[in-house]
């Protein structure tokens, strides 16, 4: 899709949670995107205080859902630094209720593969992410 978005994260394994604000822009479009078969996004992650939800509010954001994704990631390098991450997903019915979370698709995981790429490097990457995914299927 065209749309950008803008994610808070929360990683919950640290003795004091830890938080990341994460800007995922729209799919890369035109000439060069029908080119390649991967999906090619923008993405600028930075580490915040703890207080970033209040922050959000007062700009203006509100909390639109809240997800809990369970699972473990692991990286490598295949002709690129590639990310793979198995997880599943939980929706969290009331505000912050980790353990209350239900799955949104019981059995199923999800599975993403990202690769960090710049304007210079981005056809390298996206056929390496291309080659390391027809190699698992």
């Amino acid at each position: 899709t065209g749309s950008s978005e803008v994610r808070l994260l929360c990683d919950l394994e640290q003795t004091e949670p830890s938080w990341t604000v994460r800007h995922v822009g729209g799919a890369m479009r035109g000439a060069g995107a029908d080119q390649i078969s991967v999906l090619v996004r923008t993405m600028v992650e930075s580490k915040v205080s703890k207080n970033v939800l209040r922050m959000f509010y007062t700009l203006g954001y509100r909390l639109d859902h809240e997800l809990l994704r369970v699972g473990f990631s692991f990286q490598f390098n295949r002709g690129a630094q590639i990310t793979v991450t198995v997880s599943s997903v939980n929706k969290m019915l009331k505000l912050h209720a980790t353990d209350e979370a239900v799955p949104v698709t019981p059995g199923i995981q999800m599975v993403e593969v990202t690769a960090p790429a710049s304007a210079e490097n981005y056809t390298e990457v996206a056929a390496a992410v291309q080659s390391f995914c027809e190699y698992l299927a």
